[in-house]
């Protein structure tokens, strides 16, 4: 009689992150049963809850490193013994940083070269978002000066506050909601460019179903409160020193959360539209794209769309910028394009080199169904 034979079966490995989708998240329990308006909440949270989970599963040990060096920082330029001794209220500017102690001083020194450190290894981790560190250092610096200049003359603000004394900080605090918006404008705008080029279809549904996938609606939300948070973070700050005699330490505390939550808040805000977008993308309104447009030489013309050879038909073939023959993916499933003979970044499947023409049936390679158009 034959032995029995144990047969181990290996399964797969699959990518976690993989099946980690906006689809595939729900809710257990949903607001929107309780009441239609809120929808949008429940919307929220299951955004969130996507997003979360593709942090615990993604962000390793650089980003941990990057958030702890920003938090460090700022607990370093927030909290000095001068805090608790009183300090002196009349020494102020160069003659204030000449009394500092030795530890406070290199606490101040420490404090800047860390946020230095922030910042850049902030453009190191999030390549895509690089470019917009410089708005985000306007707009964290604006509105954190604007609370500083509204508590010059109003140490208690709002409370004794006089319309004239707030134009300073309302024009600071206007000033970073402006490059506030143009960032979430920038953003949003290249999310549409990405869902048109790298997801379009045929079926009206299928790319709505990839703009869904594509949602920065909870994003948007986090940008709002990364805004809040910076308003709250400056004005305690301010109302906190700006109190002659410390009796509660209650905006020292508050302080010191907001910032936290500021610096967390910062860095989800610049990692998930790369996550959302990949590598290699710029970050850019419609204006800053029609504008670099223009700069192109006039005259060459690029197929926006491919036509059959033999019946005229219009079929979804384009050029990139770079000359490339641009390609939908064979699989029905996969709404993704790309250049024709690479692989598919949604199946791991090779993008086809040939088409069938649905009019006419004929099958070409794809760069036959690229019209010649003669540049003048």
């Amino acid at each position: 009689m034959a032995e029995g034979v144990n047969v181990e079966v290996t399964p797969p490995n699959v990518d976690e992150n993989a099946t980690i989708r906006l689809s595939n998240t729900s809710l257990e329990v949903k607001f929107a049963d309780f009441h239609p308006m809120l929808a949008k909440v429940d919307l929220i949270r299951k955004q969130s809850k996507y997003q979360l989970r593709l942090i615990k599963n993604e962000w390793g040990q650089a980003q941990i490193m990057t958030m702890l060096t920003g938090i460090v920082a700022f607990l370093l330029g927030s909290i000095s013994g001068d805090l608790f001794t009183g300090g002196d209220p009349k020494t102020t500017g160069l003659e204030g940083l000449a009394s500092l102690s030795g530890f406070a001083f290199f606490q101040l020194i420490l404090s800047g070269i860390l946020w230095i450190w922030f910042f850049v290894q902030l453009s190191v981790n999030f390549p895509v978002m690089r470019g917009h560190i410089i708005n985000v250092i306007i707009i964290w610096s604006s509105i954190f000066l604007s609370q500083v200049v509204l508590h010059v003359n109003s140490p208690n603000f709002p409370i004794g506050a006089k319309l004239g004394d707030a134009l300073g900080g309302a024009v600071l605090t206007a000033v970073g909601f402006f490059f506030a918006y143009f960032f979430w404008k920038a953003v949003t705008e290249t999310r549409d460019l990405h869902v048109q080029e790298k997801h379009v279809h045929t079926d009206v549904r299928v790319m709505e179903e990839a703009m869904e996938e594509h949602s920065l609606f909870a994003w948007s939300f986090i940008v709002c409160t990364w805004l809040f948070m910076m308003l709250i973070n400056g004005w305690s700050g301010a109302q906190f020193i700006a109190e002659r005699v410390v009796t509660s330490y209650g905006m020292l505390t508050l302080h010191v959360i907001s910032g936290i939550l500021t610096v967390y808040l910062l860095m989800h805000m610049l990692w998930f539209p790369q996550r959302l977008l990949g590598e290699g993308v710029k970050v850019r309104t419609r204006a800053a794209l029609s504008a670099d447009a223009d700069l192109l030489i006039t005259g060459v013309v690029l197929a926006s769309e491919g036509e059959c050879p033999s019946c005229g038909e219009s079929v979804p073939i384009s050029l990139n910028d770079n000359g490339e023959t641009v390609v939908d993916c064979e699989l029905d499933d996969c709404n993704s394009r790309g250049v024709a003979g690479s692989i598919c970044e949604g199946c791991d499947k090779p993008y086809p080199n040939r088409f069938t023409c649905k009019g006419c049936g004929v099958n070409s390679p794809v760069s036959d169904y690229i019209p010649d158009t003669e540049a003048w």
